[in-house]
């Protein structure tokens, strides 16, 4: 578990804010393709790149996830990627089930909004799209 994540509960949590994303597959195996280590570094600490699969489709599906799950979490906290939020400032596990942990700009931001920084995830695939909800939670 990242630090600073705290596993949600299923019960009694208020959600503060909801983040939905869309990736796409395709896409995020071309920019792999094109930008290779570069794309990671930008997106990941070296601890969350070194989850991902080495290569091939597994490392592209699994970076689709990840993208997809910061994606949304920027967008239950308000923020996009502005006012001090960064991509390296969400942390996604994808096993042995879907994380996302909150750190720096981002976990300031949720307790703004007064969250304690649990969130409830679901990554998914469905056929050529990375699909990521987060939930924001008291």
């Amino acid at each position: 578990m990242s630090e600073g994540c705290i596993p949600a509960r299923s019960e009694g949590d208020l959600v503060v804010g909801l983040g939905v994303d869309l990736v796409e597959l395709g896409r995020v195996a071309r920019s792999l393709d094109r930008w290779g280590l570069r794309l990671v570094g930008k997106l990941m600490d070296a601890d969350e790149a070194g989850r991902l699969p080495a290569t091939g489709e597994e490392r592209a599906r699994a970076l689709a996830l990840a993208i997809a799950g910061k994606e949304a979490a920027s967008k239950a906290l308000g923020t996009g990627w502005s006012r001090g939020v960064r991509w390296r400032d969400v942390d996604v596990r994808l096993l042995p089930e879907p994380v996302v942990g909150l750190r720096g700009g981002a976990a300031a931001r949720a307790r703004a909004l007064g969250s304690s920084g649990r969130t409830w995830v679901r990554l998914e695939l469905r056929d050529e799209l990375a699909v990521g909800e987060v939930r924001l939670l008291s």
